[in-house]
């Protein structure tokens, strides 16, 4: 699989996460990393970065690793800690790793981590093949 095209092929794809502003800045078979500039309106009443966009930018970033196997995948489970709170955050760094691609079930690692490398979250998620072709480049 051509991987550069893969990342600029995800990185042109209107979708959810593009609306956000998430950038796919690096992926490999069963590896991502992406990062996301933190918005106003990304913080709770409280001024840290709000747990859903944590949760977002982690499976994304997981769903992208476990894509780069070459099937389309949907989440079926997901674990995800909160480490520390995103005060005064900028922008949002995630990585993923594969811990196992099986026939059906691909296993992910991934933390988010911000600009000053403090781990804000740590997951590990669960995605399932889909039958249905992906568009990926050869």
């Amino acid at each position: 699989m051509d991987y550069q095209a893969f990342r600029d092929q995800l990185n042109h794809t209107p979708d959810f996460s593009r609306t956000l502003g998430l950038t796919v800045t690096s992926v490999e078979c069963g590896k991502a990393e992406t990062e996301l500039p933190v918005l106003p309106e990304f913080r709770n009443p409280f001024c840290s970065v709000h747990g859903g966009i944590l949760f977002t930018v982690a499976d994304v970033t997981g769903g992208i690793a476990a894509y780069s196997y070459g099937s389309a995948v949907c989440t079926v489970d997901s674990s995800l800690h909160y480490l520390n709170a995103g005060l005064n955050t900028q922008r949002l760094f995630a990585s993923s790793a594969a811990l196992k691609a099986g026939k059906r079930l691909i296993v992910v690692d991934v933390t988010v981590r911000d600009e000053n490398g403090v781990l804000l979250c740590k997951g590990t998620f669960t995605y399932s093949k889909l039958n249905i072709s992906a568009d990926l480049p050869a």
